[in-house]
């Protein structure tokens, strides 16, 4: 039997450096010690690192393709936690947040766009969180699933987009780390789009894809409905 945490799954940590912690040391740990821990297991298929373009925060955004969340209860993840260097263990002091979801992938599987390769993902990246009250989930899943996606692939450069559902949220790290906690759970679903610039937006299919009626009220009926927009710093792969 296939339990949730046998499953294919998103590793998704926001990211703020705070006033203790310049941005380029936070990048270096990040990119030359944090990531490579992870990518040397294979369970861990890639990586991507992404920096805000909308002006909120956090900043910066991790994102983990797990070929099965079960990893993260298996060692040697595990153990990162009571192995780390003095130098991790002086930024996980120091930074601001760091703020981990785990999910799990939704069916069905959306394909992407021709040519797609997961070494390079779209540069452009939309995080969509959303929560909608039990009973209207169904709804918010077939729209997805009936409308939504299909809609979204005939946009001008979409490149990719997948839905998650959330397994568990935190503990956070950091200073911060108080003030997510009293917030509580993070929207329940998560849908990721990857997207070749932010000139698809501006599209008249991106418009139509984004104001058609069952969106509307879906928009409107949501709980949550929480956009956020990046562009891609950095990829790891499996393979490389």
């Amino acid at each position: 039997m296939t339990t949730q945490s046998d499953q294919a799954g998103l590793l998704f940590v926001f990211g703020e450096p705070g006033r203790l912690l310049s941005d380029a040391e936070f990048n270096d740990w990040y990119d030359n010690e944090h990531v490579p821990l992870r990518m040397a297991i294979p369970a861990f298929l890639s990586t991507s690192r992404w920096a805000a373009t909308d002006g909120a925060r956090p900043r910066f955004l991790a994102t983990y393709d797990l070929a099965s969340t079960a990893v993260l209860e298996q060692a040697p993840y595990n153990t990162f936690a009571s192995t780390r260097s003095p130098r991790e263990a002086d930024v996980i002091r120091r930074v601001q947040l760091l703020d981990r979801r785990t999910y799990v992938a939704l069916q069905p599987e959306f394909a992407p766009a021709e040519g797609y390769d997961v070494r390079e993902p779209g540069p452009c990246l939309v995080t969509m969180q959303i929560s909608v009250r039990p009973e209207l989930e169904d709804e918010l899943n077939r729209w997805y699933a009936e409308e939504h996606i299909e809609l979204l692939s005939k946009v001008p450069g979409w490149r990719r987009s997948r839905r998650f559902v959330l397994q568990n949220a935190g503990p956070a790290k950091g200073t911060d780390a108080a003030v997510v906690a009293e917030k509580g759970a993070p929207p329940k679903y998560l849908a990721v789009h990857e997207w070749d610039s932010a000139a698809s937006f501006e599209t008249e299919e991106f418009k139509m894809a984004t104001s058609t009626p069952w969106r509307m009220r879906m928009f409107e009926s949501a709980d949550v409905w929480d956009g956020r927009r990046w562009e891609l710093m950095r990829t790891w792969a499996q393979g490389e």
